[in-house]
């Protein structure tokens, strides 16, 4: 009877392993999905990688993740390792950029082995449909072929998630949302939120992103630096200019959080120029209000942090991005700026949140 057992037994062992090498030495997991927005505005993000916990859901699901840069930020040799308590330690690297058409990227999960992804952009009616794959070798190991059957199932969902989060990223606001937004004038508040940034968290410390260029409607305007009052209700009315410029132009503000750029900060008066973003440049001839001009916004390299509080501290968070600075030898560019993520007259001063970035080579 026993003898019978351990035939069985062996012979169910030798079945399992034959199929086994029967089955595809190759996972593969493919999502798609059509984002409203152009194939350079998607490329912009996809191609860095400091913008990584922006969109992809692994950023959300673990916002403590330590993740460490090498070599340029985006485009072939970009590379990053992330270590995190939840979802483990490993690497990527961008081994292949083809500006606005594809991205693939060699992951390392140290002892898991090594993997691939590709992000492809292709426009199509309604904007760019994008296809992300992830593609994985099993080898000759039983156990692993078995498991492939199973990877579409464990990080398709999270392929899913960061498709979705990519999406809410960097398309524009629905038209019947900025309307709903637009003011009277009157308001000393900043910019509906639906302008809001998707990446605003204070618990980070400083960071090297990469920012893209967008066309934006701009205004001047100045105030005392030590009065919160007197700051927010400067920058609420230039906003409700700019606000009003693009009502009377039919044009539509989104795809970015409203900002102010310093001109100059001197004997306690800060001058700004505040701007909002818009999703196209403006073709038909502009009615002109004073004071407001079509412009573009600063694009390329800038340490950024999130600083929580009343305005008039923000110098505590400009402070730390120089220190950010010198320590790791970045070169100012000269261009300093606020994206602002919150009305004071909805959160109180205590809990507004700002981010703030430092432009650097």
């Amino acid at each position: 009877m026993m003898r019978k057992i351990v035939i069985g037994v062996a012979a169910f062992v030798v079945m399992v392993v034959g199929v086994a090498f029967l089955l595809p030495s190759t996972a593969r997991v493919e999502r798609s999905q059509v984002i409203k927005a152009t194939p350079e505005e998607i490329f912009a993000v996809v191609n860095d990688l400091t913008r990584f916990k922006d969109w992809t859901a692994w950023g959300e699901m673990d916002p403590k993740m330590k993740i460490t840069l090498d070599g340029p930020p985006t485009g072939a040799g970009a590379r990053m390792s992330w270590a995190s308590e939840a979802l483990g330690a490993g690497s990527q690297q961008i081994v292949e950029s083809t500006p606005f058409k594809l991205v693939t990227t060699k992951l390392d999960f140290g002892d898991a082995g090594e993997a691939s992804t590709s992000m492809s952009l292709e426009p199509v009616d309604g904007g760019t449909k994008v296809v992300w794959v992830f593609e994985i070798e099993l080898g000759m190991n039983p156990v692993s072929r078995y498991m492939g059957l199973m990877i579409d199932g464990q990080v398709g969902g999270d392929f899913d998630r960061g498709l979705s989060r990519l999406k809410a990223l960097v398309e524009p606001q629905d038209e019947a949302e900025v309307a709903g937004g637009l003011g009277d004038g009157s308001s000393a508040g900043l910019a509906p939120d639906m302008l809001t940034p998707a990446d605003a968290d204070p618990d980070k410390g400083p960071e090297v992103v990469s920012v893209a260029s967008r066309t934006v409607i701009r205004t001047r305007g100045s105030a005392a630096v030590a009065d919160d009052t007197a700051l927010s209700a400067a920058l609420g009315e230039a906003y409700n200019k700019i606000l009003m410029f693009a009502e009377q132009n039919a044009l539509e503000i989104g795809g970015g959080a409203p900002q102010a750029v310093t001109l100059s900060n001197e004997n306690g008066v800060w001058a700004f120029e505040a701007a909002m973003p818009l999703v196209a440049k403006p073709e038909a001839e502009l009615v002109e209000v004073e004071g407001v001009t079509i412009g573009t916004s600063y694009g390329g390299r800038a340490i950024k942090v999130t600083h929580k509080g009343p305005y008039s501290t923000l110098n505590k968070a400009y402070e730390r991005l120089r220190a950010h600075a010198r320590e790791k030898g970045l070169k100012e560019t000269g261009v300093v700026w606020e994206e602002y993520v919150g009305d004071p007259a909805e959160m109180g001063d205590e809990a507004l949140l700002t981010n703030v970035y430092i432009g650097v080579e």
